[in-house]
């Protein structure tokens, strides 16, 4: 019998700028397909998994044209390779999600769980709302930064609209596109 291969994360939880500015895009998507398949380099031999997206809003740079991204991870038959931090996802899931480097690192998602926001709606409004990746409400671009627990004082605050989401999120892209770039020569 075969046990599932484990591969321990440390991330640090990026601030909502610094989130938006590391990320080479950022989409709203739905999955359309979720495939894994092993990945050989030489004698060495991983589980990849890709997930195909459809994307429904470009919100910040260029995506290619057909989104498939691709990371560490996955399950072949009865072998399953884990790794802390990298999201699942399944057909039908809808995101937004900070791109980064994709199929050139063991995660293209920005912070790796802190580059995914699904959506869901809202059973009380009915307006589309943006979750962080452990499933509890977004109410303010603050707690991106923050330790993924529910926080009294914003329960009962209204959760982020995808919408505004997005405006956010353009408006921080917009904010460091006009900003002189520290790293240029």
């Amino acid at each position: 019998m075969a046990s599932p291969a484990a591969f321990a994360t440390t991330v640090t939880a990026p601030a909502f700028d610094s989130l938006v500015s590391q990320a080479d895009y950022v989409v709203r998507t739905v999955v359309k397909s979720v495939n894994s398949e092993w990945q050989v380099e030489g004698a060495n031999r991983s589980i990849v998994t890709k997930v195909e997206l459809t994307v429904r809003e470009v919100i910040k740079g260029d995506p290619p044209s057909s989104l498939v991204l691709e990371m560490l991870g996955g399950t072949m038959g009865e072998i399953t390779m884990a790794v802390d931090g990298v999201p699942k996802f399944k057909v039908g899931d809808e995101d937004i999600l900070f791109i980064h480097g994709n199929g050139q690192q063991f995660s293209p998602l920005v912070g790796l769980m802190y580059g995914r926001y699904p959506i869901v709606r809202d059973s009380v409004s009915g307006e589309e709302i943006v979750l962080r990746s452990n499933g509890i409400p977004l109410y303010d671009t603050n707690e991106v930064s923050q330790p993924m627990t529910p926080n009294a004082a914003q329960i009962a605050a209204r959760p982020l609209t995808v919408s505004a989401f997005a405006d956010k999120i353009r408006a921080s892209a917009s904010q460091h596109a006009s900003q002189p770039s520290a790293n240029a020569n």
